[in-house]
C-alpha cells in the first residue's frame, strides 16, 4: 500500500527516532538525588499542620494556596482550576513545564483529607511527591530535553468521590487534551516490615501496563530497592477518572496498607520517610523517562479491527454471520490496540488510502457514516510512543446513502 510506505518512511524521521538518546545520561540520577527525606518531611509536615484538609473548608483552601505558591516559587506557570459538583466546590492546582509538544504527561495527587485525619500519608505523601518532582525538575529545566509537556496537578475532592479529578479529566476530554500517561501517587510513605520496605504497588489496566513496566526499569536502573508489584486498578484514587476516559494511567501505592488510615494517627511520625523518598524517586524517575521518551522499544504494537467482522450489519447492528463483511447504513469501527513497552500514541483509521480519523486514547472508535458503496478496504494503523507501527485491514461491502 502506497500509504503504508509513507507511514514507514515517516517513522524513520519523526522525533521519536532519536529520543532514546540522553543529552546527558546523568541528569535523571542527579534530579532524583535532589529528592531527600528532609525535603519530603518539610512538605508533609506543612500539609499536616493545616489540620484536616476537608474539601470546601478553609484548611483545604489554605493548602491549595500553599501549593500554588510553591509551584510559582519554582518558576512555573500555575493556575487554580475551580470546580463544583453537587454540594461541593473547591479547586485543583496545576503547574506546567512545557515540552517540545503539547502532548502531556501528568504527575498528580490529592491534597484533601477526611475530617478525622491530618492526612500525612493520605495524602500528604503523594502531594509531597508532586511538589518534589516540580522542585527537582525546576533545577534542570534548561538542561533536560522533554518531548512531552509535564503537568503537575493536585486535586481536592478525592475523599468525596474523586470529584476534583473527574472535573479535571472531563475538561481535558472536552478540550481534546492529548494525555500520554498519568502517574498518580496516593499513600506512598508507610511500612512496618522489611518486606514492605522492599515493595511498592502499581495499580494499572492493560492499556497502562507499559507505565508499570517502565517503573520497574527505573527502580533497577537507579538502585531504588523496590520491586514493583502490579495489581489491577479499581476506583480507589484519582487515576480512575483518567482510565474511565480512556487515558493511560497508573496509581502508585505503599505495599503495606497504613493502619492509621483515615484516623487522627495519620501523622508524619508514623511514616517511613526513607521508603517515601525511594517511592517518590521511583515516580519521578518514571515521569522523566516518559517525558523524555527515554524508552527502549523496537517491537511493534498489537492492533486488530474488532468491528466490523464477518457479519451482516444494518444501521450499526450485527444481524447475522456472513462469509464476508456486509454493511447497510452507518457502522462504528472499533479497534483494539496495545503496547506493553511504550504505550499507544495513536490509532489512525483509513478507508482505502484516505485517512478518516486519528484517535489518541481509548476507546478507539469512529463512525463511518458517509455515502459509500461497494467494496472498500478499512485499515487501522497503531503507532506506539517510540514510533513503531502495526496495522490491520479488512475489506467490506457497504451500501450507505
Amino acid at each position: 500500500m502506497k500509504r503504508l510506505v509513507v507511514v514507514l518512511l515517516a517513522a524513520l524521521f519523526i522525533p521519536f527516532s532519536s529520543a532514546s538518546t540522553h543529552v546527558n545520561p546523568d541528569y535523571t540520577g542527579e534530579i532524583l538525588n535532589l529528592i531527600t527525606e528532609e525535603l519530603l518531611n518539610g512538605y508533609i509536615q506543612t500539609l499536616q499542620d493545616f489540620g484536616p484538609r476537608v474539601t470546601g473548608q478553609q484548611a483545604c483552601f489554605d493548602a491549595g494556596t500553599y501549593l500554588y505558591n510553591e509551584f510559582q516559587s519554582y518558576g512555573y506557570e500555575v493556575r487554580f482550576i475551580n470546580w463544583s459538583s453537587g454540594n461541593y466546590a473547591d479547586r485543583n492546582v496545576e503547574a506546567v513545564l512545557p515540552g517540545a509538544t503539547n502532548e502531556s504527561v501528568i504527575i498528580c495527587a490529592h491534597f484533601d483529607s477526611v475530617p478525622t485525619s491530618p492526612g500525612a500519608d493520605d495524602n500528604g505523601s503523594g502531594t509531597a511527591a508532586v511538589l518534589a518532582a516540580a522542585r527537582a525538575l525546576s533545577e534542570y529545566k534548561d538542561e533536560i530535553s522533554l518531548e512531552y509537556t509535564i503537568r503537575f496537578v493536585t486535586f481536592s475532592g478525592e475523599e468525596e468521590g474523586l470529584l476534583g479529578s473527574y472535573q479535571y479529566v472531563s475538561a481535558a476530554k472536552e478540550s481534546d487534551m492529548n494525555i500520554v500517561a498519568v502517574l498518580n501517587a496516593d499513600m506512598i510513605g508507610y511500612t512496618h516490615t522489611e518486606e514492605g520496605r522492599e515493595n511498592v504497588v502499581v495499580y494499572r489496566r492493560d492499556n497502562s501496563d507499559w507505565i508499570a513496566n517502565m517503573a520497574a526499569t527505573v527502580s533497577a536502573e537507579y538502585s531504588l530497592g523496590l520491586t514493583v508489584q502490579e495489581y489491577s486498578a479499581g476506583a480507589s484514587s484519582d487515576h480512575w477518572p483518567f482510565l474511565q476516559y480512556g487515558y493511560d494511567a497508573v496509581f502508585f501505592h505503599e505495599y503495606e496498607f497504613n493502619e492509621y488510615y483515615h484516623s487522627e494517627g495519620d501523622t508524619i511520625d508514623h511514616m517511613d520517610l526513607e521508603y517515601d523518598m525511594r517511592v517518590t524517586r521511583l515516580v519521578v524517575g518514571t515521569l522523566i523517562k516518559i517525558a523524555e521518551v527515554e524508552i527502549t522499544d523496537t517491537e511493534p504494537p498489537e492492533v486488530s479491527i474488532e468491528k466490523p467482522g464477518n457479519y451482516l450489519y444494518i444501521a450499526d447492528r450485527e444481524i447475522a454471520p456472513m462469509k464476508n463483511t456486509v454493511i447497510i447504513g452507518k457502522i462504528t469501527l472499533q479497534v483494539q490496540a496495545h503496547d506493553t513497552l511504550s504505550g499507544i500514541a495513536r490509532v489512525e483509521l483509513y478507508v482505502d488510502d484516505e485517512q478518516k480519523a486519528e484517535l489518541t486514547h481509548e476507546p478507539y472508535e469512529w463512525v463511518w457514516d458517509e455515502p459509500s458503496f461497494f467494496m472498500h478496504t478499512v485499515t487501522a494503523v497503531a503507532r506506539d510512543n517510540t514510533g513503531n507501527i502495526a496495522e490491520d485491514a479488512i475489506t467490506a461491502m457497504i451500501f450507505n446513502l
